[in-house]
């Protein structure tokens, strides 16, 4: 007897989830790179957490699929930008980078919910934590609202606040 698998269009879903959860991991691994080598320790220690924390969520989707059985295929990353403008520039990416993933969850929850209520709810968990990555990263746009991220003074102070 073989054991159950998803559905074929569950796991193809679920394999671009765990792609953006690669790509965030490398976003954030080249921009805490970035933050300390231009002397933003504070934001260098948070985005090496971010990037470890994304990293993480892709070990669950992969943990999730070899549970049903599904042999995982490991998506090709693209090499992020090395290189910031500013604080200000990397806050941006970030949250762009965290309401993308936030709408992907929500579109992608939408499909697999008529498909898998299991997967459903194993998605709920990203669901919630994008809500809240997205939050975090708009009030960090709201304190730099007026800021001069080119001042670099000014930037090193701020990110007491930032991070």
């Amino acid at each position: 007897m073989k054991p159950e698998t998803l559905d074929n269009k569950v796991v193809g879903m679920l394999i671009e989830r765990l792609q953006d959860e690669y790509d965030a991991f490398y976003l954030y691994r080249s921009i805490s790179n970035w933050c300390k080598g231009v002397g933003f320790f504070k934001a260098a220690e948070f985005f090496a957490a971010e990037s470890s924390d994304e990293l993480a969520h892709a070990k669950k989707i992969e943990d999730y699929l070899v549970d049903w059985n599904v042999i995982v295929d490991l998506p090709v990353v693209q090499r992020p930008a090395i290189n910031f403008d500013s604080i200000l520039d990397v806050i941006e990416q970030s949250y762009r980078k965290e309401y993308a993933l936030f709408v992907a969850y929500e579109e992608t929850s939408r499909k697999i919910m008529e498909m898998s209520l299991a997967a459903f709810d194993f998605l709920q968990h990203f669901r919630m934590n994008q809500r809240k990555a997205v939050a975090e990263y708009s009030d960090k746009l709201n304190i730099l609202e007026g800021a001069k991220p080119q001042d670099k003074f000014q930037a090193l102070m701020l990110e007491e606040k930032l991070f």
